[in-house]
C-alpha cells in the first residue's frame, strides 16, 4: 500500500497530458451536425445514351427539390420529385433504312422519389464537408415526342432506382452545397413491329433490315446524372 501512494502521485500529471492527446475542440476539423432537417433544391444534367436501340431519354437539363430528414444522422431519407427535359429518337419501323429515323423529339420526363442515404462522417463534417453514399428509387413518368409514334413504342409509366455517390459542404449549421453523381436506372420495352421487316425495304433470309435484329424486347439502361443543389435548415 505504502509503495501505491508515490505511484499515484507520479500519474497525477499524466492525466491532464493524455486528455490533450489530439486536437483541441475549439481546432478540431470534426464538427457536430446541430440540424437534422433540410429543405432541399437541385438541377443538374442528364447524359443518357437511349439503350440499345437509342430509343430511351437522351441528354437534358434536370430539376427538382426535396425534403431531407435526420441529416445529422448517419443514416438520412429524403422524399421528393424532380422532371427533366430530355430527348429521344423516333423510328419508323416500317420505312426504308435509309429513311426511317426521323430524328430527336422532345421527352419530358417527371418523376417522385424517395432516397435512403448514409452519411458517411455519421453525424458531423469534416472541414465542413459531409461525404455521402445512397439509393433513391420511385415513379417516372415519360410525356411528350410525336402526336402518333407508328412503331407503337412508348416511354410510359415505369419505376426506376439511383445509386448515388457525393458531398455536402456546410456553410455553417443552417445551410449547405451539394454535388452528387448518379445513376438512374429503369427498363425500356421495345414493341414487336421493331423485330419485324420494314414494308418498304424488306430483308431476306440471310440479312434482315429490321429495326431490331438482337431479339431483345426489353433492357435495362443506366442514364448518368450529375447534380448540385441547396439546403437550407427547414
Amino acid at each position: 500500500m505504502r509503495l501505491l501512494v508515490p505511484f499515484m502521485v507520479l500519474l497525477i500529471p499524466v492525466v491532464p497530458l493524455a486528455a490533450q492527446v489530439g486536437y483541441p475542440p475549439s481546432h478540431s476539423p470534426y464538427h457536430e451536425l446541430e440540424r437534422g432537417t433540410f429543405a432541399e433544391a437541385f438541377g443538374g444534367r442528364v447524359f443518357g445514351t437511349g439503350g440499345l436501340l437509342q430509343l430511351g431519354p437522351r441528354n437534358g437539363s434536370s430539376e427538382g427539390a426535396r425534403l431531407v430528414i435526420r441529416g445529422k444522422n448517419t443514416l438520412q431519407f429524403s422524399f421528393g420529385g424532380w422532371t427533366a427535359g430530355t430527348q429521344r429518337s423516333v423510328i419508323n419501323a416500317q420505312d426504308s433504312i435509309a429513311t426511317r429515323n426521323k430524328g430527336l423529339s422532345p421527352q419530358r420526363l417527371i418523376a417522385g422519389e424517395i432516397g435512403f442515404q448514409l452519411n458517411l462522417t455519421g453525424g458531423k463534417t469534416w472541414r465542413g464537408f459531409a461525404p455521402y453514399t445512397g439509393v433513391s428509387l420511385g415513379l417516372v413518368h415519360g410525356q411528350g415526342g410525336p402526336a402518333v409514334d407508328t412503331s407503337g413504342y412508348v416511354f410510359g409509366n415505369k419505376i426506376w432506382f439511383a445509386p448515388t455517390i457525393g458531398t455536402r459542404w456546410f456553410a455553417g449549421q443552417r445551410i449547405y452545397l451539394k454535388v452528387d453523381v448518379r445513376a438512374l436506372f429503369w427498363k425500356l420495352n421495345y414493341p414487336p413491329s421493331y423485330s419485324l421487316e420494314p414494308a418498304k425495304q424488306p430483308g431476306t433470309a440471310t440479312q434482315s433490315n429490321a429495326v431490331n435484329t438482337t431479339g431483345v424486347t426489353s433492357q435495362y439502361t443506366a442514364t448518368p446524372e450529375i447534380r448540385v443543389g441547396l439546403g437550407i435548415a427547414w
